[in-house]
């Protein structure tokens, strides 16, 4: 009798048992299929891995891919505006003499 299969939807944000190079163990689902398309949340890297064995590696879901999106909330009221404009003209460090490269002879 085959394993029955871990439904799984295009958004889901799983936690993984084995961590990426970068340390990141959260992943978001963006493609389905035999290959399942995952994005690490932390460096953005986009891998195709096996079905089954993501299946495997899934320690939990943060976030399910079916569920509605919650409102983002408003942001706050901008501060008081700093003044916007160019920088003062800053003087140019003084170019370094370059370095002769001298070969010597060989005694």
């Amino acid at each position: 009798m085959p394993a029955p299969y871990v439904k799984l939807y295009v958004g889901d944000v799983i936690r993984t048992r084995k961590a990426h190079p970068c340390g990141g163990d959260v992943w978001v689902i963006e493609r389905l299929g035999a290959d399942v398309g995952i994005r690490c949340r932390t460096c953005g890297r986009f891998v195709l891995m096996d079905r089954i064995k993501l299946e495997r590696r899934i320690r939990a879901f943060l976030r399910r891919g079916n569920e509605p999106v919650p409102e983002p909330e408003p942001p706050p009221p901008p501060e008081a505006a700093k003044p916007r404009g160019r920088r003062p003209a800053q003087p140019s460090p003084e170019p370094r003499p370059r370095r002769r490269i001298v070969k010597r002879a060989r005694a």
